[in-house]
């Protein structure tokens, strides 16, 4: 095969460049097919059928002949072999609108139901035998001209493009019909249609490659080449969930619209017009699952899809005439359809173009095309002699009466279930899974994150772009990962360190570990590196500790400190003695400080002492403008370690937020667990530095703490070790700030309460 240069010459392979810039022929074929295909193959020609009066099973059996014909494409591919893709899906393609015209002279039979049937058969017949030597040739050429990094995209480009063709075209359509009597109404419908198919056929041409490849395999050796996808266990589970998936779609896109003209009585107008919704969920969902396909594989996508396609089935069967508000049910379920069946069928399509090996893809695709074929085909006619034979009969299964169309919706349903578990089983490198797929939507705000997504695909500004970075880690959701990492190339510092941040609000993943890590080696961006080192430690990235821990030994005081932090969030036990180490003898406070962070987030109590060697240290510049924050590390650490963090936190804000407002309740309580104990001495102590500390002063509040310590040493609490360090530490301080009587009030209360509780004990024993 050769590929277009500027002199018009092929080579064997086109670039992406030559792909792109065709694709506008691409466009043109898919959207101009479409429409034709609307004008003739569709609603219209069963409509056109019964009116003609064709019954049901045989209406089913012409719209099963197309994908059922499909099973004979291995003929066609020593022809494709040997003429090239491109040449014979053009003429066939031509060819099969030809043989398609023939179903203009079927009202010249009206009134001989038989004759009616065997000239739309023919018809479908020749249109069916030359669409599929066609797409014997498009499906593995379509490898070829798809550039592989927007197959999902590009899909949901053209049925978007289509959009609003099908809605002018079926209103228009609808108009004609119900706006004109007699079978002759028809006819302008189908020309205008076949007119489409031909530039269509046309519009083939333009497209790059599909020429001969040398030393490919030619003639009968083609069809033997059958053995290698044969052979291939995983393609053969895709082709029974690719089959059962195709069976349904036919089975349902052909009988709905019966099952609306009997059940619901509405006219064939009014059902062209409401099947314009199909066109319009098919756009959508198209477009939603490419861009999903794209970023996430086609696992997740494809199943979340047919989860949501049982359901839709299971609802259709309670659909009555009864309903209010039926016409607008009926385009919802139009919408729907279009929503879930084509996209299903497409993302699965896009699994096989990934998946197949291009040096056996005519192989493997045609054995694909004859599998959706057969299974669909044979589909289409058995569920039209179904209906036929179940129509007045009604079967009861648990209870539930279920009619003709209704067995047929429960069918549907089941093969779906098939269909959709198959799918899970087959291998797909690199593809998220469905469980974490749907995660992505219950943590963080996904509609937030979606439009910010799409804002940022637009041509903005650096200050848009850092708001939008920003934005995305407000939102936490991790449908925004793909574009905080590319953020983190952006030519902009701001940029680039707002995405830094905001990949630390979102949920961890080892894509977001392994971005987080590679700006660990930004050697010089000290900012950038920081905030790496602080959302490694956000995410709880726990096996980063060794890529966080190679900062601890950095000159820059603050890497240091940053580092020492985030080994506190992960936990990593490897650098506890490390950290310990910083404690004593870093030369920075702002470091001993942070190892200080990090040991009450490990709840180290072997570092109490050094904790509390700190404290006395910072509490002597209590009265200067950083101490006081500084010697409040120290505690909140302690807090934790005393596993009361969370009352602490709340008791000191209440505090400092109003002087004295929660101070005396906790020494009131204190008094209350003392008094059975101390008699009225100690009790009465309590309630006295109570009173004092409605005003400033707590050195009478700290005397009256510590002297309960032999009430606290006689305790038997399991953390009455650890209050005793804690008041013996801090014994010496002349002017206790109240964080620390906080602190203390709230460790001593559970040791006194035990005490009160062993006494009990005792007295009941003795």
């Amino acid at each position: 095969m050769e590929q277009i240069n500027s002199v018009g010459t092929e080579r064997d392979e086109l670039s992406d460049f030559e792909k792109i810039r065709r694709i506008p022929y691409l466009f043109a074929f898919n959207i101009l097919t479409a429409a034709a295909l609307l004008c003739t193959v569709t609603s219209p020609l069963a409509l056109f059928a019964a009116e003609l009066g064709v019954p049901k099973d045989r209406i089913g059996l012409i719209g099963g002949i197309m994908p059922f014909v499909q099973v004979i494409a291995v003929i066609f591919l020593p022809i494709v072999m040997t003429f090239g893709h491109r040449r014979v899906s053009a003429y066939a393609s031509l060819t099969r609108y030809v043989c398609l015209s023939l179903i203009l002279a079927a009202p010249l039979f009206a009134g001989d139901a038989d004759m009616v049937f065997w000239t739309l058969f023919v018809a479908m017949l020749g249109f069916s035998i030359f669409r599929t030597m066609a797409e014997t040739a498009i499906w593995p050429w379509s490898q070829e001209y798809m550039p592989t990094f927007i197959r999902g995209r590009l899909t949901g480009s053209i049925a978007l493009a289509y959009l609003p063709v099908a809605l002018v075209g079926s209103v228009l359509v609808q108009l004609w019909l119900d706006g004109h009597e007699g079978i002759e109404r028809f006819y302008p419908v189908f020309v205008f249609g076949l007119l489409l198919g031909v530039v269509a056929a046309l519009s083939l041409f333009g497209l790059g490659g599909g020429r001969p490849r040398p030393g490919a395999v030619r003639g009968l050796d083609s069809i033997r080449a059958m053995r290698v996808p044969l052979g291939d266990r995983n393609f053969l589970l895709y082709l029974v969930s690719s089959g059962s998936q195709f069976l349904v779609y036919i089975v349902i896109n052909l009988f709905i619209l019966l099952f609306f003209s009997e059940r619901l009585g509405i006219s064939s107008g009014q059902i062209v017009l409401m099947a314009a919704f199909v066109p319009v969920g098919s756009a959508v969902g198209s477009v939603i699952a490419g861009w999903f396909v794209d970023r996430y594989g086609t696992r997740a996508i494809r199943i979340t899809l047919q989860v949501l396609q049982v359901a839709m089935l299971i609802a259709l069967m309670f659909v009555n005439a009864d309903m209010p508000g039926t016409i607008f049910i009926v385009g919802l379920i139009f919408f729907a359809f279009g929503l879930l069946f084509p996209s299903a069928i497409g993302v699965g399509s896009i699994y096989m173009l990934n998946y197949v090996p291009p040096a056996n893809k005519e192989s493997y695709m045609t054995l694909a095309y004859m599998t959706d074929g057969l299974t669909a085909g044979g589909a289409a006619f058995l569920a039209g002699w179904l209906l036929e034979f179940l129509s007045g009969k009604t079967i009861v299964i648990a209870g539930a009466s279920l009619g003709n169309f209704e067995t047929l919706f429960a069918l549907g349903a089941m093969i779906i279930v098939l269909s959709a578990i198959t799918f899970a089983l087959l291998r797909e490198e690199g593809a998220t899974g469905v469980r974490d797929f749907l995660g992505q939507f219950g943590r963080g705000s996904p509609l937030r994150a979606l439009w910010g997504i799409h804002r940022y695909a637009a041509l903005t500004s650096e200050e848009r772009r850092r708001e939008l970075t920003y934005g995305f880690g407000e939102a936490g959701s991790a449908l925004a990962k793909e574009e905080l990492i590319a953020a983190l190339s952006d030519p902009s510092f701001d940029v680039r360190y707002e995405a830094i941040q905001s990949l630390g609000h979102l949920p961890p993943s080892p894509t977001v570990v392994r971005a987080l890590e590679r700006m660990l080696a930004y050697d010089g961006l000290v900012e950038l590196q920081y905030a790496a080192l602080n959302s490694l430690g956000r995410i709880r990235a726990v096996g980063s500790g060794e890529a966080i821990a190679r900062f601890l030994d950095d000159p820059n005081a603050i890497l240091r400190a940053r580092a020492v932090r985030a080994l506190g969030d992960i936990r990593d036990q490897r650098y506890l003695p490390r950290i310990r180490q910083m404690l004593a003898d870093d030369p920075e406070t702002d470091c001993r400080l942070a190892a200080v962070s990090a040991l009450g987030k490990f709840r180290d109590e072997e570092s109490i002492d050094g904790l509390l060697q700190i404290y006395r240290e910072l509490v002597n510049d209590a009265g200067s403008a950083i101490g006081e924050p500084r010697s409040k590390v120290v505690l909140l650490a302690l807090a934790k370690i005393l596993d009361c963090e969370e009352s602490f936190s709340r008791e000191w804000r209440r505090e400092e937020k109003v002087l004295g407002h929660r101070l005396p309740g906790l020494f009131s309580r204190l008094s209350d667990s003392l008094r059975k104990r101390s008699g009225e001495e100690h009790s009465r102590l309590l309630m006295r530095a109570a009173a004092a500390l409605s005003s400033a002063s707590t050195r009478e509040a700290f005397s009256a703490l510590q002297a309960t310590r032999p009430f606290v040493a006689a305790s038997g609490h399991p953390e009455a070790a650890i209050v005793l360090k804690l008041m013996d530490g801090t014994r010496d301080i002349e002017l206790p700030h109240r964080a620390l009587l906080i602190l203390l009030a709230l460790s001593m209360r559970p040791v006194l309460v035990q005490s009160r509780f062993d006494e009990r004990q005792a007295r009941s024993a003795g």
